[in-house]
């Protein structure tokens, strides 16, 4: 059984989730195993629980006594198990939903990640960034290669660019983008470190 840290929300409410595998040689005891599961997850409200097959089977959840009951029943049959650094780090994803935990910051500065749509005409207002930033400030924001390629050639937008991105300092700057650029923007993330919660103890 592998032990991960969950860095973001699953499913933007979920920071547990037990990923299990059958064993090809022993496919009864395994199907056995999961029916008993399943028919356990019924009792447990859908808004705290959510489980995905494919491949394998992932389970998703809200508390830590759920993922327990999982790993003490059913453990021969996990291969992952995914939970928050400890309770700091618990209270910090559930207070912050779009937040992502990471080793180094983006780029090793910027906490804030602004993804835009390739297919919005970003082209119609890439005038916007060029008088919202005025001067060249890396300590402030940084643009990503799609987005400084498409500063530099205006209206000669390429279909097969990735999205643009854009990488900011400020929580300030992120909101005045968001209020001139929403109709663009595909998805904000804002980054933190695991040494934000190092040194807390696991509760």
């Amino acid at each position: 059984m592998q032990f991960e840290t969950t860095t973001k929300l699953f499913y933007g409410k979920f920071p547990y989730k037990a990923v299990m595998e059958k064993e090809s040689f022993d496919l009864d005891e395994y199907y056995a195993n999961m029916r008993k599961m399943i028919q356990w997850l019924r009792k447990i409200p859908k808004s705290e629980q959510q489980m995905r097959h494919a491949r394998s089977i992932q389970i998703f959840f809200k508390k830590r006594k759920d993922l327990e009951y999982v790993v003490n029943n059913y453990g021969k049959w996990v291969s992952k198990v995914f939970e928050p650094y400890n309770k700091k780090h618990y209270e910090h994803l559930m207070q912050n939903k779009d937040s992502i935990t990471r080793k180094k910051l983006f780029w090793d500065r910027y906490p804030y990640k602004i993804t835009f749509g390739a297919h919005t005409d970003m082209q119609k207002s890439i005038d916007w960034f060029s008088s919202f930033f005025t001067e060249k400030d890396p300590t402030r924001f940084r643009y990503g290669s799609t987005l400084s390629q498409l500063l530099k050639e205006k209206e000669r937008w390429r279909s097969y660019w990735c999205n643009p991105v854009l990488y900011l300092t400020e929580h300030d700057d992120v909101m005045l983008c968001k209020l001139a650029l929403n109709h663009h923007i595909i998805k904000i993330e804002s980054a933190v470190t695991f040494d934000q919660f190092k040194g807390e103890a696991d509760e």
